[in-house]
C-alpha cells in the first residue's frame, strides 16, 4: 500500500513539473480562412436617387444599410455592422449594378469590399466582391466572393447569402 502512494505521488509530481515546464504558446488569429453567411438589410428610402435618362433607362442611387451574420457563431464578421452605398443602371428593366460597402466590427474595425451584380429575375439578384483593404486588424484584407440575394416584397429589406475567402498579410 506504501508503495502505491509512493507510485501515485510519483506520477503526480512528474505531471505537475511537466505542466510547470511546458512553455505557454498563445493562439495566434487566423490569417486566411473561408465562410458562408447572410447579410440581411433595409435599403434607406431616403436616400433613393432616380434619375431617368430616357424611355427605358434609369439610374438609381441608394444606400442600403444592415448585419452580416456568419453560419458560423462567433466566425469572420460575424455580426458586423453593414453599409452599402450603391449605382444602379436599369435597362428596359435589367439591372446592373456595383457599389462598395464598409463593415464596422465591435471594435471600431473596419473591412471594406467592392461589389458587382446584376439581376437575375425580378427581385433577385447575383454577383462577387473583392475584399479591398480595411482598419486595424482588418488591414490589407483581400479574398475573393461571390453572392445572390432577394428583396423581399415591396418592404426594402433584402437577405444576400455571401460565399468567399479572405486573407490578411
Amino acid at each position: 500500500m506504501r508503495t502505491n502512494r509512493k507510485l501515485i505521488l510519483a506520477i503526480f509530481a512528474v505531471a505537475i513539473g511537466a505542466l510547470l515546464g511546458a512553455p505557454a504558446t498563445a493562439q495566434q488569429p487566423a490569417k486566411s480562412g473561408k465562410y458562408t453567411g447572410k447579410y440581411v438589410a433595409h435599403v434607406r428610402p431616403s436616400t433613393v436617387q432616380t434619375y431617368e435618362l430616357e424611355k427605358g433607362h434609369v439610374f438609381v442611387l441608394e444606400a442600403n444599410h444592415g448585419v452580416f451574420l456568419n453560419d458560423v457563431a462567433g466566425g469572420f464578421l460575424d455580426k458586423t455592422e453593414v453599409i452599402c452605398p450603391i449605382v444602379n443602371d436599369v435597362v428596359n428593366g435589367a439591372e446592373a449594378g456595383h457599389g462598395y460597402c464598409t463593415m464596422t466590427d465591435k471594435d471600431g474595425d473596419k473591412a471594406i469590399l467592392a461589389w458587382r451584380g446584376k439581376s437575375t429575375a425580378p427581385g433577385s439578384y447575383a454577383g462577387t466582391f473583392e475584399w479591398t483593404g480595411g482598419t486595424g486588424k482588418f488591414l490589407g484584407l483581400q479574398g475573393n466572393n461571390s453572392w445572390h440575394g432577394d428583396v423581399i416584397g415591396k418592404t426594402g429589406a433584402l437577405v444576400v447569402a455571401w460565399e468567399g475567402e479572405w486573407r490578411l498579410p
